[in-house]
């Protein structure tokens, strides 16, 4: 359909209804009448067979399948008599009260009828009559012909068969109204009986101080890191023997009065507790770092590659263990009567935004760093530590490892989805949802992702969707912040 206009929902004011006018009669002649408009030329109401084809329309309108209409004008149904594309004859003009007996006539009276409602629009001197019919709704029974109306036998190529049949089912179908058919009627019995109950006033919420975290944890930081943590090995320049000029004095030569002689007095005493210190460490073992150049380049290169491997992992576990990223749900049900089998499902049509599961965040650890060289000291009891301990427990004491019971399946593959485990709500309750960690690009720092999240139920017919604004924290967190070790909080003292 091709029509000007926004048919994204209900025309209800009469500026909105002359835009409606306005948009059939500037489409082409070639434009074909819709699941939700129609559209008649010259009418005149006072004549019974347009009371009884206007009956037969407005049933056609409020019969139809409740989730397909609600896609166009807001579910609403629109019969236009006096126009039609190109065309604009107009209509006659008469009492809405009368409009209304005649067509109910056909249609029923309420509540044992479906809502419609007359009203003229004045559009370039000509009157148009549009019959608004009212959406159709999960729940509504099927609305049948009230009255049977027979073709006058004495018009000119009369049909014999009755224009409306009382007790007869008419459904609108794309751009025509005709008598239900077997499907017709099944689909009817699903509006009528399967669905009397259809989702909604069901709320989702962020738990207090939820927010997705910026982390750039991609090669480029890696290697950035890793160079900088390679220049930082790098052994100081070795140092020149100082040339020492002094020329020996022996205690003996000095006067007993001289400050000097009790200078060299210390000085022997000193370098005979040098000399004891070096006989010590000699009995222990302890010799000086025993690395050659080519040997800690190597050691260097084996931590730069481990580490690199690692930090991802050990990045994601310090936002972890400081909270950073954490994410939480609530849902609500707002209503009157409990929700049974509540299916919850959040997607985040995003770029560069990860969710992980707290099982998996990896329980990674970086590898002993380096000592520089020439700071290093050996023991010749060092092997020993190659023969390890034991474990303090005995295999079969120790514990089992246990794989935490998950509430939530997530997808990363294109965008992020989360879809929680179905629940059950009482009236008016509240239940808190399996948390996640949200990790954003640096790029997407101090911005808001829009998440759009679905309802569904067991015991309810539809689909609630609805979404939600997740703020990202502003501050990108670096790489030396989440290597340091987490502040415990201090205990307070009474």
């Amino acid at each position: 359909m091709t029509l000007a206009m926004d048919l994204s929902t209900a025309v209800r004011s009469r500026a909105s209804y002359r835009e409606l006018v306005l948009a059939v009669y500037q489409a082409p002649g070639s434009e074909q009448e819709t699941n939700s408009i129609e559209w008649k030329g010259t009418v005149d109401l006072a004549e019974k067979r347009w009371q009884a084809e206007m009956g037969r329309q407005v049933l056609g309108m409020a019969n139809r399948d409740a989730e397909t209409a609600g896609t166009v004008l807001g579910g609403c149904g629109y019969i236009l008599l006096g126009v039609s594309p190109s065309q604009l004859p107009g209509t006659l003009v008469y009492d809405t009260d009368k409009i209304e007996s005649w067509i109910s006539a056909y249609v029923g009276q309420p509540p044992n009828a479906p809502e419609w409602m007359p009203t003229y629009v004045h559009v370039h001197d000509k009157d148009v009559l549009v019959l608004t019919v009212e959406p159709p709704r999960n729940g509504h029974p099927a609305w049948p012909c009230r009255k049977e109306y027979l073709v006058d036998p004495r018009s000119a190529g009369a049909d014999p068969k009755p224009a409306t049949r009382e007790g007869a089912l008419y459904v609108r179908h794309k751009a025509s109204t005709r008598e239900a058919t077997a499907a017709d009627i099944e689909m009817l019995s699903r509006r009528t009986a399967g669905a009397r109950k259809r989702i909604g006033r069901v709320s989702l919420l962020l738990a207090p101080e939820s927010r997705a975290v910026a982390l750039d944890i991609g090669p480029d930081a890696v290697t950035t890191w890793a160079d900088r943590e390679r220049e930082a090995l790098k052994p100081p320049p070795p140092r020149e023997p100082e040339k020492s000029e002094a020329t020996s004095i022996k205690l003996s030569d000095l006067p007993e009065s001289s400050p000097l002689r009790v200078l060299v007095g210390m000085s022997s005493v000193l370098e005979a507790a040098m000399q004891a210190n070096v006989m010590a460490a000699k009995t222990l073992g302890l010799e000086s770092d025993p690395r050659t150049p080519e040997q800690y380049d190597k050691e260097v290169d084996e931590y730069i590659s481990k580490a690199s491997k690692a930090l991802p992992g050990v990045l994601l576990k310090g936002c972890q263990a400081r909270g950073l990223g954490r994410t939480a749900f609530v849902v609500r049900n707002d209503t009157d009567d409990p929700i049974d089998g509540l299916l919850i499902e959040v997607r985040i049509s995003v770029k560069g935004v990860m969710a992980l599961h707290e099982d998996e965040i990896p329980n990674a650890e970086m590898p002993d760093r380096p000592v520089i060289l020439g700071m290093a000291r050996r023991s010749r009891l060092d092997y020993l530590g190659g023969l390890g301990y034991p474990s303090l427990l005995a295999p079969s004491l120790r514990m089992p490892a246990i794989d935490p019971i998950r509430r939530v399946r997530i997808d990363n593959s294109n965008s992020v989805v989360l879809t929680f485990d179905p629940l059950a709500l009482y009236p008016e309750d509240t239940a808190e949802l399996e948390e996640v960690w949200l990790f954003a690009n640096p790029a997407l720092a101090g911005t808001r992702l829009i998440a759009e999240w679905s309802a569904r139920s067991r015991d309810a017919s539809g689909v609630l969707r609805q979404t939600l604004e997740i703020e990202i924290d502003p501050i990108v967190r670096t790489v030396n912040e989440l290597l340091a070790e987490v502040e415990e909080p201090a205990d307070d003292e009474d």
